[in-house]
C-alpha cells in the first residue's frame, strides 16, 4: 500500500503540461452593416499563420457575440480576455433572429487584423450587403408545411 501515493503524485506532475495558452491582448469593437450596429452577431477572430512559421499551432481563435448595439469584446480563454497577440482573419455571422440586409458565413473572411500587445485593438468589422440574388437558406430541420 505504500507505493499508491508515490504513483499518485507522480500521475498528477506528469498531466500538469495540459493546453499551451499563447498570449492575448485586449481586442474588441462594433460589427455594421451600412452603417449601422448588426445587435446578436457571431464575430470570430481566427490566428493566421504568419509566413516562415514551422507550426500548425498558431493560438486559440477569439470569439465574441455583439451586444444589441453591435459592440463585442472578444474571449479566448477566459471571458473577455481578448484574443492571441498576432495577424487574424475574422469572420462575422448576423443573428438570423435579428434580421438585416448583409450576409455573411462562418468561413468568409471579412477582413484580416493585426492584434498588438499593449494596444486598444478595437476593429470595425463590416458585413457586407447581402446580393440581390442571394436565395434564402432552407433550413433542413424545419417542418416542410
Amino acid at each position: 500500500m505504500k507505493y499508491i501515493v508515490p504513483l499518485v503524485a507522480l500521475s498528477v506532475v506528469g498531466c500538469s503540461g495540459g493546453l499551451k495558452e499563447f498570449p492575448v491582448a485586449d481586442a474588441g469593437g462594433v460589427v455594421l452593416c451600412e452603417g449601422k450596429p448588426v445587435p446578436f452577431a457571431k464575430v470570430q477572430f481566427n490566428p493566421k499563420s504568419v509566413d516562415g512559421s514551422k507550426t500548425a499551432i498558431i493560438g486559440k481563435p477569439g470569439f465574441a457575440f455583439a451586444r444589441e448595439d453591435g459592440t463585442f469584446t472578444l474571449s479566448t480563454y477566459g471571458t473577455d480576455d481578448g484574443a492571441v497577440v498576432g495577424q487574424h482573419t475574422v469572420t462575422a455571422v448576423p443573428d438570423s433572429g435579428h434580421p438585416c440586409n448583409c450576409h455573411s458565413d462562418d468561413i468568409t473572411s471579412l477582413m484580416e487584423v493585426e492584434v498588438k500587445a499593449g494596444e486598444a485593438n478595437t476593429f470595425e468589422v463590416v458585413i457586407p450587403v447581402k446580393p440581390k440574388n442571394l436565395k434564402p437558406v432552407v433550413d433542413p430541420f424545419s417542418d416542410p408545411e
